[in-house]
């Protein structure tokens, strides 16, 4: 009997060991970053995927690899209450990879948990 493999026609042996252990989400939200290198930078861009202990966002402009950033992912109220709400995350810049055009990516290591939770109205 073949091992059932979900990587498409990869046999066992071919199939990179994943490294993560927290279960990802593909999630394309809205996120603000900040970082300092020198000097203070505020950009934004959009979530690829998240998970409990870090993300991989797009942006068109990434911070260092190494560096200490701070995310802030940005997600709409599921009502119509008009709040919206902002999970937080400090971490490190583990990655980067620049795309095609002005498309890049980059993966922060940080925890979310209930305490970087942030409500804000939205007017």
């Amino acid at each position: 009997m073949k091992p059932f493999s979900l990587i498409g026609r990869k046999t066992q042996r071919e199939v990179t060991p994943e490294r993560r252990s927290a279960v990802r989400y593909r999630l394309h939200l809205p996120v603000i970053f900040h970082w300092n290198d020198g000097s203070e930078f505020t950009e934004g861009g959009f979530t690829h995927d998240v998970a409990h202990d870090g993300a991989l966002i797009f942006s068109a402009r990434c911070p260092p690899i190494g560096c200490d950033v701070r995310i802030e992912v940005l997600i709409p109220s599921p009502d119509q209450s008009g709040e919206q709400l902002r999970i937080q995350c400090v971490g490190k810049v583990t990655r980067a990879f620049v795309r095609e055009g002005n498309r890049s990516c980059f993966g922060v290591r940080g925890f979310f948990d209930d305490d970087n939770i942030v409500r804000q109205i939205v007017m």
